[in-house]
This record gives structure tokens, sequence and C-alpha cells, in this order.
């Protein structure tokens, strides 16, 4: 495969991973212990930011120069709104933590069920797939990890954050004709109407970020007990 084909815009059909599968898996299993490791380690820290910044400034320099859709290249899917607020918005922002929640669990579910865009293998958006999702689960892990004991969100937050977040993607989608968000054709249960879509959608994220709260606030809990 030539450097034309890793940045063609001819759509054939997402890549059969095989055994990569397990390796990828493997490779989120490495960077959750790595992280739980690691997360105070300057240089730890700085390598998935620099991942994150080097997928995320390829992924929309290729949106831009093939002028892709707005259905595709706006930063509206769930994933994607985590690498950003990651990346960008301060350490003490109630919604950079949320994002690190919901980023922890979309990254991981990405592997666990990948949807790639319909390209050959090493595809410009396959591989931003793959290191933005790796990136992103070792930033969510090292924010969290750090910062987890100095946030306080209930489920009751988790709920309307996530609600009115999805309210808005259904407006985009209108909009652009998109699925951001995956609220238009959600993987696994299927197309069953916007509305309904729209609920399941929120409902399943709602409970996986009080989810993932409830793992770091249970291991916040562990910390304190073997400190004292």
């Amino acid at each position: 495969m030539g450097i034309r084909d890793m940045f063609t815009t001819y759509k054939t059909e997402p890549p059969q991973l095989g055994l990569w599968y397990f390796v990828l898996l493997g490779l989120v299993f490495a960077i959750i212990w790595l992280s739980y490791r690691y997360y105070n380690r300057k240089p730890y820290q700085q390598l998935f930011v620099g991942m994150q910044a080097c997928q995320l400034i390829g992924l929309y320099s290729w949106y831009m120069l093939t002028a892709a859709p707005l259905s595709e290249s706006l930063p509206f899917y769930h994933c994607r709104m985590a690498m950003f607020a990651l990346m960008f918005l301060p350490n003490r922002s109630v919604y950079k933590f949320y994002f690190a929640l919901l980023g922890t669990f979309g990254s991981i579910v990405a592997f666990i069920y990948p949807i790639f865009d319909p390209y050959p293998f090493p595809h410009i958006t396959i591989l931003s797939f793959i290191v933005g999702h790796l990136a992103l689960l070792g930033n969510c892990l090292i924010y969290l990890f750090r910062y987890y004991h100095t946030f306080s969100m209930s489920w009751q937050r988790v709920v309307w954050t996530t609600f009115l977040m999805n309210a808005f993607l259904l407006v985009i989608n209108m909009l652009t004709k998109g699925s951001y968000g995956f609220l238009t054709d959600p993987p696994l249960v299927g197309n069953h109407g916007l509305l309904l879509n729209y609920l399941l959608v929120s409902i399943v994220l709602s409970a996986a970020v009080c989810l993932v709260s409830g793992i770091f606030k249970r291991m916040e809990q562990t910390k304190t007990v073997t400190l004292t």
C-alpha cells in the first residue's frame, strides 16, 4: 500500500483485525496498569498528550484537505469531545472531570467493539482511531488518578449533563444528517427512531459514567484506608 492509499478518499470496507484485535486489547490493559503505576511521571503524561495532539492534527488536516462533509468531520462524537476536553479544558473544570470518566469508558468500549471507517488499513482514519483512543485512555486515566479526589459529581448531575449533551448532538445530527454520538444509528441495538435512540444512548452513557466514577471512588477509599 502506497502513501496515496493512506490518505485516499475512496471508500472500500472496514479492515478485519483478526489476531490484532487481541493485541489492541492487550495494549488497553497495559495502559491501564502503566497509568496506575506512572500517572505522576511527567514523561509518561507527555507521551499521551503528544500522541493525542499528533492524532488530532493529522485527522483534522486530512478532513480539511479532502473537504470532508460536515456529517463526518465535526468533533461531536463522544470520544472526540473527550479528546478535546482532556487536551484543552483546565484541570479544575468539572466538565473535564466528566469527560475523563466518559472517555475512559468510551475508549475501552471502542476496542472491545471497534467501528472503523470503510477504508483499508493503514488509512489515516484507522490509525487515528487506534492511536486516538489509546491516547484518550491514557490521558483520562492519568487525569483521574491525579484529580479524582478533588471532585464530587452526583449521579443526578451526571444524568442531566449526559442528556443535555446528547440533546445538543441530536440537533447537530438533524442539521448535518450525521450520526454524531451514534444517536442516529446506535451500534449493537440498532436504530429505533431518534427519540428512543436518544433515551437508550443517554441512559447507557449515564450509567457508564457513574460506574467508572464508582470504581475510582472505591479505589480512593481503599487508598485512604491503606494510608491510615
